[in-house]
């Protein structure tokens, strides 16, 4: 049955808040967007719904083992170019790119200080575009994170240890997501793993 005009904007409208729009979609909604405020107001409060749903999701514990399966299914996925596996990569979705994934294997993932005493930094990928790092931050027990404004979101996900954030503390399988021009400085007491996306231009406070 063909859906009425305004059953078509609330259904574009949710799938915009979920984030599931090809381009065509986001035109067409777009347009209709701007012909009329109160379909504005209507997709305003579709976004906010969305939002909420996560804060009322159950928790779910992470098996002890997560960080493990991790790394061995990223060794399982097909082979990557080693001319693609050591460059840092713009994503790019353009219709001369030969794939629209890139891989870093696990075992080719390249550990260097990061500047900070017990710290050091495994990059995955570079996107310099967004100019956004997505990486792996090692701690050794007693490091501590000097304090940073962010430039853009940062998000960390705890794979093994601990760590505190402005007195929270995190163990593995915890998220944490701070926002642009927040800031903090993190510790951890027994050591950890994070896998951390951030901004290149975050500032260094101390």
């Amino acid at each position: 049955m063909e859906m009425m005009p305004e059953e078509e904007f609330n259904m574009l409208a949710v799938l915009q808040a979920l984030d599931t729009l090809n381009e065509s979609e986001i035109r067409a909604l777009t347009e209709k967007l701007r012909a009329s405020p109160e379909l504005q107001s209507e997709r305003a409060a579709f976004e906010v719904a969305v939002a909420a749903i996560a804060y009322t999701a159950p928790l779910v514990p992470v098996s002890p083992d997560l960080k493990h399966r991790l790394f061995q299914r990223i060794a399982e996925v097909s082979s990557t170019p080693a001319e693609e596996v050591s460059s840092e990569p713009v994503y790019d979705l353009s219709p001369n790119t030969k794939s629209p994934h890139f891989i870093r294997r696990g075992h080719d993932v390249k550990w260097k200080d990061f500047g900070v005493s017990g710290i050091s930094i495994g990059r995955l990928f570079t996107d310099k575009k967004k100019r956004e790092i997505t990486c792996l931050l090692r701690l050794e027990p007693g490091s501590e994170f000097p304090r940073h404004r962010h430039a853009g979101v940062e998000e960390i996900f705890v794979l093994e240890g601990d760590l505190v954030v402005e007195g929270e503390v995190c163990y593995q399988g915890d998220y944490i997501r701070s926002v642009p021009g927040s800031t903090h400085s993190s510790i951890t007491k027994d050591g950890c793993l994070l896998l951390i996306k951030s901004s290149f231009d975050n500032e260094m406070l101390t």
